[in-house]
């Protein structure tokens, strides 16, 4: 197996045998969960970051089926569907970044990571452990230049307090802790302990990087970021992607001490 750091040029294709199934997979994967109007480096790394993702389930169990990975792929005929008279065109730009970046996974260790990606951040991601008690090298907080400029970056949630206390027994909500990049590890309600992260996912909320404000009637949640913050940043590699970051800067700045690898 090839093997290339991050930032330097990547092997001859022609060296790779590429395996077409897993190919077209991560094309359905990008265009499930990229925008496809972001720049081709951009792409590139989220090609990377979903084949990783989708080798390692693989290895962990090989006789998963695809569309049991775990990630929001779409088929061909869905993408047609999204994307009307542009079809040819954004299936074009989507396999031409997937098949540029063919074969390459990220490895730790010789193993493929966890190649856990989000939207958008608060502008720095989450250590690991904070949301999946593991910790993991690669996944530590980094800053993420460009999350503001994301639709998703900022959010208000408004929940009444009657549903508010047929859900937690009360009002009285306080966040009693936040990890270092800002997110919300634990909120007291009437006394009883919640983990952020149950928060969210109970209340709906787009981030676990939030604030809660009592406004007489709601119980109010302002959030920033969409997603569970950890990994790459979708909308910090667009941003870095048009500021001149190649696909290996990307990865390289997210995935700290990941090695670039070809099947």
């Amino acid at each position: 197996m090839p093997v290339c750091s991050i930032s330097e040029e990547t092997d001859n294709k022609s060296d790779i045998v590429i395996d077409k199934n897993l190919e077209d997979y991560v094309i359905g994967v990008v265009a499930g969960e990229m925008p496809v109007n972001f720049p081709h480096e951009a792409l590139k790394a989220q090609a990377v970051a979903a084949r990783t993702y989708a080798v390692r389930q693989i290895q962990t169990n090989p006789n998963i089926n695809y569309e049991d990975i775990g990630q929001a792929f779409v088929t061909e005929e869905t993408m047609r569907k999204m994307w009307g008279n542009n079809f040819d065109e954004y299936y074009e730009k989507i396999s031409r970044n997937v098949y540029d970046t063919a074969g390459e996974i990220l490895e730790y260790n010789n193993e493929p990571i966890l190649a856990a990606f989000c939207s958008t951040t608060n502008g720095y991601t989450e250590n690991c452990e904070n949301v999946w008690t593991q910790a993991l090298p690669y996944l530590t907080s980094v800053k993420s230049e460009g999350d503001e400029k994301s639709p998703y970056y900022s959010d208000k949630v408004v929940v009444s307090k009657d549903r508010f206390t047929n859900i937690f027994g009360g009002t009285n909500a306080v966040i009693s802790e936040k990890t270092e990049a800002g997110y919300v590890k634990s909120v007291s309600i009437n006394g009883k302990s919640y983990n952020g992260d149950r928060i969210r996912k109970i209340l709906g909320l787009k981030s676990t990087c939030f604030e809660i404000n009592d406004d007489g009637n709601n119980i109010v949640f302002f959030t920033k970021g969409y997603g569970h913050g950890v990994g790459m940043s979708q909308y910090g590699a667009c941003y870095m992607a048009n500021n001149g970051k190649d696909y290996k800067s990307i990865l390289e700045h997210y995935y700290k001490g990941a090695i670039l690898k070809n099947l």
